[in-house]
């Protein structure tokens, strides 16, 4: 009786974890990914162009230099081309801002 007791409660934390897990990402739906982007980079310009995500950052001549696009593609895997200073990540889903902080760490210094 007490290996089911221990079961259930395993289950129940479980489904718990999930339920909260799912609840979070559903509540950080309701801001643009732009402005996701612009609070976690605040340093550099964000701009969204062509449903692609901009990283820029302002030169010495008050020009924007594209550091990162971010594109969502959901036919496409994850994906980085770079091309010299300027990279590009594809993501089949809206990455999260652990991820991002993580993929773009070497690119914006």
């Amino acid at each position: 009786m007490d290996k089911y007791l221990v079961v259930a409660i395993v289950v129940i934390v479980c489904i718990g974890i999930v339920i909260y897990t799912q609840r979070a990402d559903a509540g950080s739906t309701s801001r643009s990914f732009k402005d996701i982007v612009q609070k976690e980079f605040g340093k550099y310009k964000v701009i969204e162009k062509n449903q692609t995500i901009m990283i820029c950052e302002i030169n010495h001549r008050n020009e924007l230099d594209e550091l990162v696009f971010i594109r969502i593609d959901p036919n496409q895997k994850k994906n980085m081309r770079s091309f010299g200073r300027r990279v590009t990540f594809t993501y089949s889903k809206q990455p999260s801002v652990r991820e991002m902080r993580q993929d773009f760490a070497q690119y914006l210094s």
